[in-house]
């Protein structure tokens, strides 16, 4: 059975650096902040480490996913040992989470798919919400292409 400790903790940790590169990061810096003052942590000092991780985040270029990883873990271990230190912090921190959620920007999908088909073959392909079928087919040599949308 997983920890709900951790699982809240992990939550957290990739909520708070999700939002550092959107315009969610101010009120994700502010509210992560307060918890750990709240906590005998100190706010500026706590600030400050969420600024340095935000700037490693905005400075990763190509590393990009190996850093925001890297600043999860971070998060993560610094939440969770929070939580387990001051018990009754889960509603707090939860109420970060779903504060800060509501103001990330939607995740867009953005998906690629190429079908082919081959003399004589038939080739059928949809992705997502919303995707329609397109059916080509091709006889012999001459290229006959009819398409139909069965979608």
């Amino acid at each position: 059975m997983p920890d709900p400790v951790a699982a809240l903790a992990m939550t957290g940790a990739t909520t708070i650096v999700a939002a550092m590169a959107t315009s969610a990061w101010q009120l994700a810096r502010t509210r992560t902040a307060a918890l750990f003052a709240r906590r005998g942590g100190f706010p500026r000092e706590i600030e400050t480490q969420l600024d340095r991780s935000a700037a490693r985040v905005d400075a990763a270029g190509e590393d990009g996913e190996a850093v925001r990883s890297g600043q999860v873990a971070r998060w993560r271990d610094d939440l969770a040992d929070l939580l387990r230190d001051h018990p009754g912090t889960e509603e707090e921190l939860q109420a970060l989470i779903d504060e800060v959620q509501r103001q990330l920007p939607p995740q867009q999908h953005q998906w690629i798919q190429n079908v082919s088909a081959r003399t004589g073959g038939t080739a059928f392909g949809a992705l997502g919400p919303g995707s329609s079928v397109h059916v080509h087919y091709h006889s012999g040599a001459r290229d006959t292409e009819g398409a139909e949308d069965i979608g």
